[in-house]
């Protein structure tokens, strides 16, 4: 019966489903700041000298930065479509490190509200290595750990946001290139090639919390589905060290649940499939995490700590938004939000000041 249904469903159509090259000629997913934009950033975190950029507000930004608000409207417009888009000429240059902070909060308030994204409530996350063992064998010494702390190669996954974003300060000495790949696009070779696999990704998996869960709450989250077909369009999540994470702490994966993780990364991983991008200096990209999956290829770093490979990574919530006001809880919250993590600055303004932690945060 569920074979009848996924074949009803059919592939999924539409900007979403696209490969690395058919973009080969196309670099209307790049857009540029005028000389305009980038000043007025400039000013703006000027004229907020001293202030914690949590304190921002979206009207003030939109009021300092009027000039970059059709590039914006049209960068979330790219998100609700294609997926993706990346800002380029953040004049990272120009800016103190609290000065470029601010300037990126600023932006990110342009296209929704920053959740936090860890135990330590970051608003904004530092993607650098520090030093850690990142990988996918489940040793011990990877339990808990969070790839972007480390310079191994990435996996192709998700965020659990909304939309993630990443900014780049400075780049790596060699390696450390962004590849972005179309996750309605898998499911439609998915669907076409290896149908056998869709019931296991249609019914999904635990996803491990790395111990950043409240004591009150699971060590793993409830079941995500990979995919969720309807009307022609795919939503997506999946992160498979999570999902290894979970099987270690709950009930191992069987091999047709292995088989079915083996195919999403083999196609993922497919030459045709991803678009690969290096960052620059003051490059801002921004993912929809329910159609495109983002992975990094391992970086060599430099000897100079002062010039090493730095980028701020924030998580964006768009609200009532569609297209994703659309998902369902399950596939928008259960790995979002637990813990310290997916909050609003006024959400985690509540919950610090409250003597009872944790306390129930409604959404």
């Amino acid at each position: 019966m569920q074979e009848t249904a996924i074949a009803a469903a059919g592939p999924a159509s539409g900007p979403s489903v696209w490969k690395g090259g058919d973009f080969s000629t196309d670099r209307s997913w790049m857009r540029e700041l005028t000389g305009a934009q980038a000043a007025a950033l400039v000013d703006a975190t000027r004229r907020w000298e001293g202030r914690d950029f949590r304190s921002l507000q979206r009207v003030e930004a939109q009021a300092a930065l009027a000039a970059l608000i059709p590039t914006a409207e049209a960068a979330r417009a790219d998100l609700a479509s294609r997926g993706f888009v990346v800002l380029r000429g953040l004049p990272v240059q120009d800016m103190t490190p609290a000065e470029i902070q601010r300037a990126y909060w600023a932006v990110g308030l342009l296209f929704g509200e920053g959740l936090t994204q860890n135990a330590s409530a970051d608003f904004l996350c530092p993607v650098t290595d520090m030093g850690v063992d990142f990988g996918y064998s489940g040793s011990a010494s990877q339990l808990n750990v969070r790839g972007y702390q480390s310079k191994a190669d990435l996996n192709y996954h998700c965020d659990p946001s909304d939309v993630v974003s990443l900014l780049c300060v400075r780049k790596a000495l060699a390696g450390g290139q962004s590849s972005i790949v179309s996750t309605p696009a898998i499911y439609n070779e998915i669907l076409r090639a290896h149908p056998q696999h869709l019931p296991v990704l249609l019914r999904g998996f635990q996803y491990d919390r790395k111990a950043e869960q409240w004591a009150t709450e699971a060590p793993v989250t409830e079941r995500i589905p990979v995919f969720v077909p309807r009307n022609g369009r795919v939503s997506c999540r999946y992160a498979r060290s999570y999902i290894l994470g979970a099987a270690q702490k709950t009930v191992p994966l069987t091999d047709a649940e292995t088989a079915a993780l083996d195919c999403f990364d083999a196609i993922a991983r497919r030459e045709d499939m991803p678009l690969r991008m290096a960052f620059e200096p003051g490059d801002i990209q921004f993912v929809n995490n329910y159609t495109v999956v983002h992975g990094r290829t391992a970086y060599e770093d430099h000897a100079d700590p002062a010039r090493r490979r730095f980028l701020w990574r924030l998580w964006l919530y768009l609200g009532d938004q569609a297209p994703w006001c659309e998902e369902g809880d399950v596939m928008r919250w259960a790995h979002a939000r637990f813990g310290n993590l997916g909050r609003t600055v006024d959400e985690w303004a509540r919950i610090a000041a409250s003597a009872d932690q944790p306390v129930t945060v409604s959404h």
